[in-house]
């Protein structure tokens, strides 16, 4: 079904939003790029036709089924929709008429409308749409808003709905416009000193509102066929669930359907004796359980009988309880951001309210994050929730440990085969890829912890000829020049050791990292 009430469709106001930004664009001394350009809104607005196409053929043939089923009910309406398909398409061929002989008059015989070369041409649209062109007597700008004209009369009077026939009358208005005082007509303003890209473009913007208004016009012609029928005057999605309250782990099922009703007429609801005020049943849940509701639905009939329908459901009030988790770990982790996942079955997430001892809290896109202040101390995450009334209650609480972060190893960063690779010793390494490496970096062999830290430095330790141990630092995680020479001049199988690598983590502790033996290779 069509759309009802709605003035303008998205694709119409897809395509008036070209139109308006064609015509503000056409304002301007106008440059090659922006002429190329219209052949790329022209070829969206041809994807669009293409699509509105394929819909109308969808609808004539729905029609055509209907029509099999019942034609004595289907015929006539069959007939007015076939006449407004051949009305569009005559009308949609005229103007693709137009668009070939512009182009043609530009191009030469050999002239593609798909294909424009002359598209900065400012001459020929007015030489053969305006009157005053190389066929004054045709004038063809003239016949076309003539002919748009009787062809939005035509759809208007097929339609009863106010808002579609304001919406045609809008899309095909051909009445003159006022520029700097002065009338100017709605031909003179689409051919005259247009380039040839610009009006055919626009051109085709009027195909896509013929091919669209044939598509809203034969939907509402299609939705006549059944109007006569029916003895309601509102259509609702219902979703009728087995329980609204579900636990986490069960099932969830529910039954999707349609619900038509008659607002002039209230139907008598029964329900577990009583009748009610209106079809909305609410009642207070101070017990825990499941509860069973039936009643009878009597609803009459346009002969002034009453048809009568049975209907049964139940619901189940649980116990309020919060479900607290956390997304990393069982615990958490002083000084960084722990973040936790927070529900409480039936109660949407803006009315849950959480609290935290030994820490803050902070809301996150996800949920909640937690950055404890102490290590040793337990956090308590406690949950509330508020209600409709804007009475608080309290839900429940769960607390974790907090622990001090593991203390990270060093390793060196290198690059193997184009891809980056890290070196923690106690394995040969080429002195290529050792020269190649930046410096010494630090992480958690945790691979749950996403956790940055930061190198403060590190001392090179190796041995000379004569055995001595020697000592070169770094003040921060990369090699210094001194550090690169030596590791040059170390031959295959030699060892040193980068130790007293000191690095600071997100809680600002700064740690002495276990040392890397490092082999030449």
């Amino acid at each position: 079904m069509s759309a009802a009430n709605c003035p303008e469709t998205p694709r119409q106001k897809m395509i008036s939003m070209m139109y308006i930004v064609l015509t503000a664009m056409l304002a301007l001394n106008v440059s090659t790029d922006v002429l190329n350009g219209f052949s790329l809104v022209q070829e969206s607005l041809s994807k669009t036709i293409h699509s509105t196409e394929i819909k109308n053929e969808a609808l004539y043939d729905q029609f055509a089924d209907l029509n099999s089923q019942n034609p004595q009910k289907v015929g006539e309406w069959l007939k007015i929709a076939n006449d407004v398909k051949a009305k569009t398409d005559s009308l949609y061929d005229v103007i693709q008429t137009l668009k070939v002989d512009i182009v043609k008059a530009a191009d030469g015989e050999e002239g593609d409308v798909n294909n424009i070369q002359g598209k900065d041409n400012l001459d020929v649209s007015a030489q053969i749409a305006l009157p005053s062109g190389v066929i004054p007597q045709k004038q063809r700008g003239v016949i076309l808003k003539g002919d748009l004209n009787k062809y939005a009369d035509y759809m208007t009077s097929l339609v009863k709905d106010t808002a579609k026939i304001a919406a045609i009358k809008e899309t095909f208005n051909t009445e003159d416009r006022i520029v700097n005082g002065d009338p100017v007509s709605w031909e003179t303003a689409r051919f005259s000193s247009m380039p040839v890209s610009a009006t055919i473009t626009l051109l085709t913007k009027i195909q896509a509102d013929l091919r669209n208004t044939e598509s809203e016009v034969v939907g509402y012609l299609k939705n006549q066929v059944d109007a006569s029928d029916f003895r309601v005057n509102k259509i609702t999605a219902e979703v009728i669930p087995d329980a609204s309250y579900i636990t986490r782990g069960g099932t969830y099922k529910a039954r999707i359907i349609l619900a038509a009703v008659d607002s002039t007429k209230r139907p008598k609801i029964t329900l577990n004796g009583a009748v009610l005020d209106s079809s909305v049943y609410e009642v207070s849940c101070p017990k825990v359980g499941q509860f069973e509701i039936s009643g009878k639905i009597e609803l009459p009939r346009a002969d002034g009988t009453v048809q009568p329908y049975d209907f049964s459901s139940s619901y189940i009030v649980g116990e309020p309880t919060a479900i607290i988790s956390a997304d990393m770990m069982n615990v958490f982790y002083a000084g960084i951001e722990n973040p936790i996942s927070v529900s409480v079955p039936g109660v949407p997430s803006q009315n849950i309210q959480v609290s935290v001892s030994n820490g803050r809290l902070t809301r996150t896109s996800k949920g909640w994050s937690v950055r404890p202040t102490k290590a040793g101390v337990d956090c308590k995450i406690a949950v509330s929730t508020k209600g409709e009334n804007g009475k608080v209650q309290s839900i429940g609480s769960k607390p974790f440990r907090v622990k001090l972060l593991p203390p990270p190893v060093a390793y060196i960063e290198y690059t193997s085969e184009g891809n980056p690779a890290k070196y923690k010793g106690s394995r040969p390494i080429s002195k290529g890829a050792l020269i190649s490496a930046k410096g010494i970096k630090a992480e958690l062999d945790d691979a749950d912890l996403d956790v940055r830290y930061q190198v403060l430095g590190f001392d090179l330790n190796f041995f000379d000829s004569m055995g001595n141990s020697i000592v070169r630092t770094a003040s921060s995680g990369r090699f210094t020049g001194e550090q690169q020479d030596i590791m040059r001049k170390m031959s295959k199988g030699k060892k040193f050791y980068i130790s007293r690598v000191r690095a600071k983590g997100p809680d600002g502790v700064e740690k002495i990292l276990p040392p890397i033996e490092v082999i030449v290779n």
